[in-house]
């Protein structure tokens, strides 16, 4: 017989399996070495991890597609011949705060990695070696126990930094999308 719906039918139930919640993560963003420490914090090494609101765009799991053929009105189906892509477009909005320096911090670190791909004040031109960084996203349960990490590598921001847009009559906190060109990654889950 069927499983009945009852709580002792369902294995998930009896053996207290907890959910996934998906604001339970942490994002360590590893700039290109070029970018200097905020001056007078030496543990600035993680300091965008703070102001991350969101990630989207881990599309990990990719296949090759699907192509067709047809005899007549009879279609036949395939597996592609390669993927559309083997990298990742990911997008992290941050919230933007002034420091102790009055120094929107998050957001002079973001540009100054920019500037590395391109600084549209010298019109000088980087080298990817340069502006690369890495971008690891742990994701846990509410205890903290991580069960997947998504290790993002050889990352760059492939959008400009998106306009300041001031408006005297909106009273909403500051916030900026980027979205990442991302070459390969690891998946690890448990």
């Amino acid at each position: 017989m069927a499983g009945l719906p009852h709580y002792t039918s369902s294995k998930a139930s009896v053996n207290k399996y907890e959910p996934i919640f998906l604001n339970q993560f942490e994002v360590t963003i590893t700039p290109p070495t070029a970018i200097p420490v905020q001056a007078g914090n030496p543990g600035a090494a993680n300091i965008l991890l703070e102001q991350v609101t969101r990630v989207s765009g881990l599309q990990v799991d990719q296949n090759a597609g699907e192509i067709t053929q047809q005899y007549k009105f009879a279609k036949r189906y395939y597996s592609g011949a390669a993927p559309q892509r083997t990298g990742l477009d990911v997008d992290i909005e941050f919230e933007i705060n002034l420091n102790e320096n009055n120094s929107m911090y998050v957001f002079k670190t973001l540009r100054q990695w920019s500037d590395l791909i391109y600084n549209p004040l010298t019109g000088a031109m980087g080298l990817k070696k340069d502006y690369t960084g890495n971008i690891l996203i742990n994701v846990f349960n509410k205890q903290g126990d991580i069960f997947r990490k998504i290790n993002l590598r050889d990352c760059f921001p492939m959008t400009p930094i998106p306009e300041m847009a001031l408006n005297y009559t909106q009273t909403s906190i500051y916030k900026l999308n980027l979205t990442w060109a991302v070459d390969y990654f690891d998946d690890i889950f448990i």
